[in-house]
């Protein structure tokens, strides 16, 4: 069985009775001690808790790329995939299991199927598309509304998570709406809000208005098929 959980900003964890794989997990408070700006929610467990086999870092942001919590992570036990942009971060943070993980690469682990593609953001950044057993889900990671993007309506997408806060090189709401009436998912599920008090937006104002909109508890695990039953 598929499971999913938010974990917050654009993080998450999908696992099977095999593998685990982490999407930008931000596990510190590392934005509030560079930037001034405190969490709006805790993190849901400690960095040395994770357990994930692959974790992805979708781009060279603190938020994304957590330069105080990868250090306390099991790394010897990880495969980090991240652009090549994030490489550095990752070496100084000790990262020794690392792949690039730029626009149009591809790689297997168990039964996951991961694909990096498009995004438009202020740094080097990707989206990635996750295939598990005849399931397609479409994570934006950051990224500013682009005609590229509609190209996604090909890959068959089934899930789509996608940004919507409006600012520092993200979609806003109704970029979000536009791009996900073009890509015609079954589920789209609004991410990346909720953490900053500077850069968030109401998750509603998205569901609200397509036919599929699932907004996602903080920290609750959900079966794909139950994601996929709840609209």
């Amino acid at each position: 069985m598929l499971t999913i959980k938010w974990i917050g900003q654009n993080g998450y964890i999908l696992k099977d009775d095999k593998t685990e794989i982490c999407i930008d997990p931000y596990l510190s408070d590392v934005v509030n001690h560079i930037a001034g700006r405190p969490r709006m929610i805790a993190a849901p467990f400690s960095p040395e808790k994770l357990s994930s086999d692959v974790v992805i870092c979708t781009h060279n942001h603190l938020d994304h790329t957590d330069i105080d919590a990868i250090p306390l992570m099991k790394k010897e036990k990880m495969l980090f995939l991240a652009p090549k942009d994030a490489e550095k971060n990752l070496e100084e943070c000790g990262v020794t299991n690392y792949q690039s993980f730029d626009e149009g690469d591809t790689f297997t682990f168990g039964s996951f199927s991961l694909q990096a593609v498009f995004a438009d953001h202020t740094v080097p950044a990707i989206g990635v598309i996750i295939r598990h057993n005849g399931i397609t889900m479409y994570f934006s990671g950051d990224t500013e509304y682009h005609e590229k993007l509609e190209e996604l309506k090909t890959e068959n997408i089934d899930i789509m998570f996608i940004c919507i806060n409006g600012k520092l090189g993200n979609m806003n709401v109704n970029e979000a709406i536009r791009l996900t009436e073009v890509i015609k998912p079954k589920v789209g599920i609004p991410t990346h809000y909720g953490m900053f008090a500077s850069n968030t937006e109401n998750p509603e104002a998205y569901t609200a208005k397509i036919p599929c909109g699932l907004i996602m508890e903080h920290n609750k695990e959900y079966s794909i098929p139950e994601v996929l039953s709840l609209v």
